[in-house]
């Protein structure tokens, strides 16, 4: 069984990228549709999370603070991952999402008194190098695929999904592991309000004028949204090592994703791209273990 939420963990951490990147490429030409698809995305996984809290109600008022704040770093991570595989490449986006983890160690060098293993030594150093190659100038003429707008988009999308495993760990230490549904639950709630008041407070795009057919995009992001920490939560509870399941996820979503934009839109990556990707994974595996 375990095993079996490994591989769902895999599959909706790329959806979630998937989902994105098709509903923002087929709305191009709409202003603002990320506030838009953030807004339907959370909606999706606050319901969600309330299917699931039915099973396990157990609930503290102080829950709501942490809630608080995954909600802001949620919003600010869906809406920089949006905009970023509207402006820059599937690939490179999915790598920056999976390398929040650096952020995590970081701050757990800083803050939670971490030590720095040989592991994650050597997973930053061939992260250094996966950067390297991946944002290295061409010089041969093929397609230039980073863009200012997109280190900003990517930015946000690395410290937001950064924050959210850092506030993460921080409640499930305050609660002794309890109270995670709950938790959930409101800063998916907390995400959508963030959401639509940034979708009324910009120029909205007009509803009617999205194609009919990619609202289905960001309910499934919002369910794979859902299911991804569903999956991460009981991959906890498993028996199976967490040095298998980090790993897994990171590696295995980036190279689902990777394969996609690749197969669907023919993204022509320079080969010290893909040599960067490459080492990328590597990187995601030792700064698991």
């Amino acid at each position: 069984m375990a095993y079996l939420y490994l591989i769902g963990a895999v599959c909706s951490s790329a959806m979630l990228s998937i989902m994105s990147s098709l509903f923002g490429r087929q709305n191009a030409k709409h202003k603002n549709v990320s506030y838009f698809y953030s807004a339907i995305v959370a909606c999706i996984a606050f319901a969600s999370w309330g299917i699931i809290s039915v099973s396990d109600a157990e609930f503290s008022p102080r829950v709501i603070l942490y809630s608080l704040i995954y909600g802001l770093f949620y919003t600010a991570a869906m809406i920089g991952m949006f905009k970023a595989y509207q402006v820059g490449s599937v690939s490179l986006t999915a790598f920056v999402k999976q390398l929040s983890l650096i952020g995590v160690a970081i701050w757990g060098f800083l803050f939670w008194n971490t030590p720095l293993t040989v592991n994650v030594a050597i997973g930053l150093v061939f992260v250094g190098l996966a950067l390297c190659f991946c944002f290295k100038p061409n010089k041969d003429g093929t397609e230039k695929i980073v863009s200012a707008k997109w280190v900003l988009f990517a930015f946000m999308l690395l410290v937001g999904n950064a924050g959210c495993s850092i506030i993460q760990k921080y409640q499930q230490s305050a609660f002794d592991g309890n109270c995670g549904n709950a938790f959930m639950f409101f800063a998916a709630g907390i995400a959508f309000a963030c959401s639509v008041l940034f979708y009324f407070c910009n120029e909205r795009c007009r509803i009617n004028e999205i194609s009919k057919r990619t609202l289905l995009y960001p309910i499934t992001g919002g369910i794979s949204s859902a299911l991804l920490n569903f999956f991460i939560m009981r991959l906890i509870a498993s028996p199976l090592s967490e040095s298998i399941v980090f790993p897994g996820i990171a590696a295995g979503g980036l190279i689902l994703t990777t394969v996609f934009s690749t197969v669907c839109y023919r993204e022509r990556l320079h080969r010290y791209q893909w040599l960067g990707l490459g080492i990328g994974v590597i990187a995601l595996i030792f700064l698991n273990i």
